[in-house]
């Protein structure tokens, strides 16, 4: 009986890392979308921001990441 709680304990405890993992896996919060989203960084990077996002394809602007890899393709990846 107690071994029976004991894996159901487990069960859902997976669950709820898993779950947990899963929601916070996308968004770093840092990355930029949208021209809006540009507005909040320094003026350096708020240019390059506004032309990484305003490109004709979908893209993301990560100001954390190297210089030259802060402009990625908008493919629902961080």
């Amino acid at each position: 009986m107690i071994a029976k709680k004991s894996a159901v304990g487990m069960m859902l405890l997976g669950l709820v890392v898993g779950f947990s993992v899963a929601a916070s896996g996308h968004s770093t919060g840092h990355e930029s979308r949208l021209p809006a989203q540009c507005e909040r960084l320094p003026t350096p990077e708020r240019r390059q921001c506004l032309s990484c996002v305003t490109r004709p394809l979908k893209h993301h602007y990560h100001p954390d990441y190297p210089p030259g890899a802060r402009c990625r393709p908008d493919n629902g990846k961080p």
